[in-house]
């Protein structure tokens, strides 16, 4: 009887532990999500650098302080954003998960030319 208590606690202790590695918090489970929240205006990003984890999941939270349309484009992403004066706009991308660094720019005419340009840099 002693032994089928011991096996049935040592048992119950495998399940546990395989309960708690499985749910546990380790590494492989990727970076926690990121928002940023990025100003545009004439003819700036603020930040004009942001830094992700390859493989996480960004949100931009775009809020154009400028007097005319601005927006917020990460080409090699397929990432857009358009924002009128005075409004906000969001939207979320997955970074890739090769390191590397991405150009943000506004694709309005002139806009890239008169330096409203950022970059975006995935790095473990």
């Amino acid at each position: 009887m002693k032994n089928l208590k011991a096996l049935l606690i040592v048992s119950l202790m495998v399940v546990v532990a395989a309960i708690v590695a499985a749910c546990g918090g380790g590494g492989g489970g990727g970076a926690a999500a990121l928002t940023v929240n990025v100003e545009g205006s004439e003819f700036a990003y603020k930040p004009s650098e942001i830094a992700a984890k390859p493989g996480q999941k960004v949100t931009v939270s775009f809020k154009n302080t400028g007097t005319v349309e601005h927006t917020f484009v990460i080409k090699d992403l397929n990432v857009k954003l358009t924002a009128q004066p005075g409004k906000t706009v969001s939207g979320t991308f997955t970074a890739p998960s090769t390191p590397g660094t991405f150009e943000i720019h506004c694709d309005i005419a002139g806009h890239t030319e008169a330096g409203m340009v950022g970059k975006l840099t995935v790095a473990p």
